[in-house]
């Protein structure tokens, strides 16, 4: 199944809600330790959007950040009352991650590539996508990739 635009989804405790307007541009997992330790999981599983295709409809999430090694600032948005996190972005990046697991339906998210395998579970590496040892620098490869895919797999493309 394809979905339509736009899609739906909030927080665990439902004062959240947000629809996504625009397409995703990739899906993808982390398995760094960061994201084991948040989500107290294997790994997370993020999609990325122009930072402009995320709208709230209720409640009001509350904003933090972390400064990176690097000097950039990472911004989170979460419920305040049941803290899920809803998405983050760098500071300086034109694009948000949205936390797949806050979508309504989330039968047609496929991650296309995974991240950070050198602190992976090896029981939970995910065979046939792409696959880094960390971070990679460069998207260009998991952008392809998620265009690349069979169109049943991914979101409509409006």
């Amino acid at each position: 199944m394809i979905p339509t635009l736009p899609q739906s989804g909030g927080c665990n405790c439902g004062a959240v809600r947000y629809r996504i307007t625009r397409a995703p541009l990739t899906a993808y997992i982390c398995h760094c330790h960061l994201c084991q330790k948040r989500t107290g999981g294997a790994f997370s599983l993020s999609m990325v959007f122009a930072d402009d295709a995320l709208e709230f409809t209720a409640g009001e999430p509350a904003r933090t950040e972390r400064t990176l090694p690097s000097g950039d600032k990472s911004l989170a948005w979460i419920c305040a009352g049941c803290h899920s996190r809803i998405h983050m972005r760098r500071e300086s990046w034109p694009t948000l991650n949205l936390r797949a697991g806050t979508l309504d339906d989330t039968s047609w998210v496929r991650p296309v590539a995974q991240m950070w395998i050198s602190s992976a579970q090896p029981w939970a590496i995910v065979p046939g996508i792409l696959s880094y040892d960390e971070q990679p620098a460069d998207f260009t490869e998991v952008l392809a990739a998620w265009k690349a895919r069979p169109p049943a797999e991914g979101a409509a493309t409006t």
